[in-house]
């Protein structure tokens, strides 16, 4: 029996050796040989191990990242932005559009403001209308000109005279909305909704009472709250209730704006005329009760200090200190919907325009949509095309790429205005670099 114990013990221990051989390698076998490869990926190295050899796309040659071109840091603000370099010290002379004073302010002075390193300086900024821009760079005075209209008189007939629009390069600054402003005193809290038509009737010397019935019918009413308030200026004899008309006194690309927006929603019977004074083919709008004003601040300073008054001001404006008070009043998008203004509503008017915005199709406002704002607009910066000076020139419009592209991110929203999309900004440093001095492009010069 015990003989018979250890031949089974020594038979189950064989077996088991047996399976241990078979599941081992064997003495000597080859070793699998691992290979590091290399591949970029978004022009960076990155490495792996593989069996034997490198799959499709791999190297077993480290590959080294391609040089970043200089171009893709163009109006970046970061280091390697040739924006950021020019050849020598310049002064650039700059007015106009009062509705891009904001945005012009924080990016030509100040901490926040373009400097290439302390080489270019900027003139103040009087903000004297797009008039006074297009015609101070046909007149040689300005170095940089802003408008809200183009030079162009194939679509709005403002090339100033004697001037020819291919020599000029225009290019979209900054994309903004302009708003109805009105001061009837406490109580009516932005609630005051008025159509295109209204507005109309009131610069025509239509309508001259708030408490007008087509003015309370609109806004619910003599039972609703609102219409209430408008026919109890009447009943109180409220002198406020008389409307104050402001209006631009000079050649305005917000005037332009404007009068565009009555004349689409408002079939107000004026076209627009390039924002000149009043508009119109007789030159002025028929309210008698009525005062100029120099510009956008002016305008909101009208209104904010006259009671009974109506006006259209730039949205970035309510954002300065003391104007903040203004109401404005609610408008109607193309589908009807009531809005009050909002950066979201002016940038939709642009989504709505499309990519096609250029000097001779400029014009976003009453766009199709909803929540469209009814009242928006691009703003434009104008330079000669073919200049004298490098060193002018590289001033010129290496600004106007950083403002473009750095600006629009950095600063632009902060000012009240909606930063200009991507196909506006392309099409920007596209015409930046048709400008030339000797023959050199300045936009792309390292310096």
């Amino acid at each position: 029996m015990k003989k018979s114990l250890r031949l089974i013990t020594a038979i189950s221990f064989a077996a088991t050796g047996l399976i241990t051989v078979a599941i081992l390698p064997a003495s000597g076998a080859a070793k699998v040989h691992k290979v590091v490869c290399y591949r970029l990926v978004a022009n960076k190295v990155k490495s792996d191990k593989f069996n034997k050899d490198c799959p499709k796309g791999w190297t077993k040659t480290k590959p080294k990242p391609k040089p970043t071109p200089a171009t893709s840091l163009m109006g970046s603000n970061k280091p390697g932005d040739t924006d950021l370099n020019v050849p020598s010290s310049v002064s650039l002379a700059i007015n106009g559009s009062s509705f891009d004073a904001p945005l012009v302010g924080v990016t030509t002075s100040g901490s926040s403001a373009y400097s290439a390193g302390g080489k270019v300086s900027f003139s103040s900024y009087p903000a004297a209308g797009s008039g006074a821009g297009r015609t101070g760079i046909t007149n040689g005075s300005l170095d940089i000109g802003f408008t809200d209209v183009p030079m162009t008189s194939a679509a709005a007939g403002t090339i100033p005279s004697g001037a020819s629009e291919a020599n000029y390069v225009q290019v979209p600054y900054l994309l903004g909305g302009g708003v109805i402003g009105y001061n009837l005193g406490a109580g009516f809290n932005n609630n005051v909704k008025l159509t295109a038509a209204e507005v109309a009737d009131i610069y025509n010397g239509t309508i001259t009472l708030w408490s007008d019935p087509q003015i309370v019918a609109t806004n619910g009413g003599a039972k609703s709250t609102v219409g209430a308030a408008l026919t109890e200026l009447a009943t109180a004899n409220e002198p406020k209730n008389t409307i104050k008309v402001f209006y631009r006194a000079a050649s305005s690309g917000t005037t332009e704006a404007f009068t565009y927006w009555l004349y689409q929603a408002g079939n107000s019977g004026i076209a627009p005329s390039g924002g000149a004074v009043m508009e119109g083919a007789g030159g002025a709008w028929k309210a008698s009760n009525i005062d100029g004003v120099a510009n956008n601040a002016g305008m909101a300073q009208g209104i904010d200090s006259t009671l009974g008054g109506i006006g259209y001001v730039e949205y970035s404006y309510l954002l300065i200190p003391g104007n903040a008070a203004i109401e404005t009043a609610q408008l109607q998008d193309k589908n009807g919907q009531w809005l009050s203004p909002s950066l979201t509503s002016i940038g939709n008017a642009a989504a709505a325009a499309g990519s096609a915005v250029t000097p001779d199709n400029f014009a976003i406002t009453d766009e199709a949509g909803s929540n469209v704002w009814p009242f928006a607009t691009y703003s434009w910066a104008v330079v000669v095309k073919s200049q004298s000076s490098l060193a002018t020139c590289e001033a010129e419009t290496k600004y106007l790429d950083w403002e473009t592209h750095y600006g629009q991110n950095a600063l632009a929203k902060a000012e009240g205005y909606v930063p200009l999309p991507l196909a506006a900004r392309a099409y920007a440093r596209a015409q930046l670099e048709t400008v030339t001095s000797g023959g050199t492009v300045c936009v792309t010069q390292t310096s």
